[in-house]
């Protein structure tokens, strides 16, 4: 085996090993949740390719900026610690990765509900 190849599945194990620590966090848990309930939905409701095309990317933007936000707060846990900092002298990064999910998360759940409503109001 080549030593690229080799190298090419340890970053896949590196990645995998990040997905694990990701989904210690109740957060990433409750976008996933989120995440197969708005797939089985959009299946159900038979929305289009393109809505199907823009909630899959929306999807990867809020779980990503989940992970980027665990990776964060890990970093600043492990700065607190080894600096002997206190927890509010790393408030600032931990609360601007948390508003980044915000945004993400609040303008995924818009675009689904502008998505999503009109499917559910022809069903009633």
């Amino acid at each position: 085996m080549s030593s690229k190849l080799r190298n090419l599945i340890k970053a896949f194990g590196h990645a995998l090993n990040g997905w694990k620590r990701g989904l210690k966090e109740r957060n990433l848990k409750i976008h996933l949740v989120a995440a197969i309930f708005v797939l089985f939905a959009s299946l159900l409701l038979k929305i289009s390719t393109t809505e199907f095309i823009i909630i899959l990317i929306l999807i990867a933007l809020v779980i990503s900026a989940e992970l980027f936000n665990t990776a964060i707060e890990d970093v600043c846990n492990t700065l607190t610690i080894s600096l002997k900092l206190q927890y509010g002298e790393t408030t600032i990064p931990r609360d601007v990765a948390a508003g980044a999910v915000l945004i993400i998360a609040s303008i995924a759940t818009l675009v689904g509900l502008i998505v999503f409503i009109p499917k559910l109001l022809t069903l009633l």
